[in-house]
């Protein structure tokens, strides 16, 4: 059986005694396209449902306590590399979180941003892979293709948004925190 370019299989034909072609329809297709969509939808509700991966679990929403408590809870994205000689560990910690606090604004705009990279990430692959749903006539072709065609470019336009955002907001934060540090008297190994 051949198949058509966007997937879908090409209908048996058959010619009548008067030369005129007839299309049979094949029960298969129906029910392959009834499950790929079925297939397509749970992938999108399942990419949807884990794009919020930082807030908890009955969390009243994204006010500034919330969210500094689900921050000391995340691993920190950025670590400065400090010269440790002649350094106490308990004052660099003590110092270093407090340094951390002052940065919490970059830190929240780069966590923000990661999470806008992952969503439009997903929208691209559930516009690739919607693409794959099989269609019986040739303007639902169409349409799925438009259609498929702008959720990935919408998608790639924000998932490359969300990483360059997310790459200055890390550099900012970074740099907050390495100012902080040298004027608190460390020596960064990097900077």
């Amino acid at each position: 059986m051949a198949v058509l370019p966007w997937g879908a299989p090409k209908p048996l034909l058959s010619a009548t005694k008067s030369g005129s072609i007839r299309v049979i329809r094949v029960a298969y297709i129906y029910l392959g396209a009834f499950l790929m969509r079925f297939f397509v939808l749970a992938v999108v509700g399942l990419v949807v449902a884990g794009c919020d991966l930082t807030t908890q679990a009955g969390s009243p929403g994204p006010d500034a306590g919330t969210t500094t408590a689900n921050n000391d809870q995340l691993p920190p994205i950025y670590e400065p590399l400090i010269d440790m000689h002649r350094v106490n560990p308990d004052k660099y910690r003590r110092d270093l979180a407090e340094c951390r606090a002052q940065a919490a604004p970059q830190e929240a705009a780069a966590r923000a941003a990661r999470q806008q990279q992952a969503a439009g990430t997903g929208l691209a692959v559930a516009g690739a892979v919607a693409s794959f749903i099989p269609v019986s006539t040739w303007r639902q072709a169409n349409t799925l293709a438009a259609a498929t065609d702008t959720a990935q470019a919408v998608g790639g336009a924000t998932a490359v948004n969300g990483a360059v955002t997310a790459d200055a907001a890390t550099n900012d934060y970074a740099l907050v925190v390495n100012a902080c540090l040298q004027h608190k008297r460390y020596r960064l190994l990097r900077g």
